[in-house]
């Protein structure tokens, strides 16, 4: 029974401490925090959890004057399992048609516009290297230009320079 106990416990003690927490009104909420974070602190910290919010809960109501009934939570859950759920209805009505919704329509002007500027982009950068590709053709190749005697004194230049690393490095013996 008592190992029972320390897993059944923990349970019952969070489970009441979540419907509690989520019937009592946010202007009652203990140490000023959100109801999402105390739930978060109940769900999170299985035993501390829900002992902080009762804890607290009782000490923040009998600071208050009142006196807090469990009974009340019961009570809370039947009248949620009893009501039929109704959906909010909505503050605006929801267009019927496409072309009555203008957040659609301006979804669809924002996405042609930037289909719009993608197509303008890739065509100047088509444009700018078909241009570019015109001037590499009509640009006289320098090595071409150059004369026979050129390439050979940039040769000779190069071997020469070769020819002094190599006398420049000690030989390691």
């Amino acid at each position: 029974m008592p190992r029972v106990l320390i897993f059944v416990l923990p349970i019952l003690l969070a489970l009441y401490a979540v419907f509690e927490c989520a019937f009592t009104p946010r202007e009652k909420m203990p140490a000023r925090l959100p109801k999402l974070a105390w739930m978060a602190v109940i769900i999170l910290l299985p035993l501390f959890g829900p002992i902080a919010w009762i804890a607290l809960y009782r000490i923040e109501r009998a600071e208050a004057g009142e006196r807090p009934n469990p009974l009340e939570v019961v009570q809370g859950v039947r009248d949620l399992a009893q009501k039929p759920e109704t959906p909010a209805k909505p503050a605006t009505p929801k267009p019927t048609r496409p072309d009555d919704d203008q957040e659609y329509l301006e979804k669809i002007e924002r996405e042609l516009r930037r289909q719009k500027l993608a197509r303008e982009k890739a065509q100047k950068e088509a444009e700018e290297k078909a241009r570019r590709a015109q001037e590499n053709q009509h640009r006289p190749n320098h090595d071409a230009q150059k004369s026979s005697k050129e390439k050979a004194n940039e040769a000779n230049d190069e071997t020469n320079r070769d020819q002094d690393d190599h006398h420049d490095k000690p030989e390691n013996n």
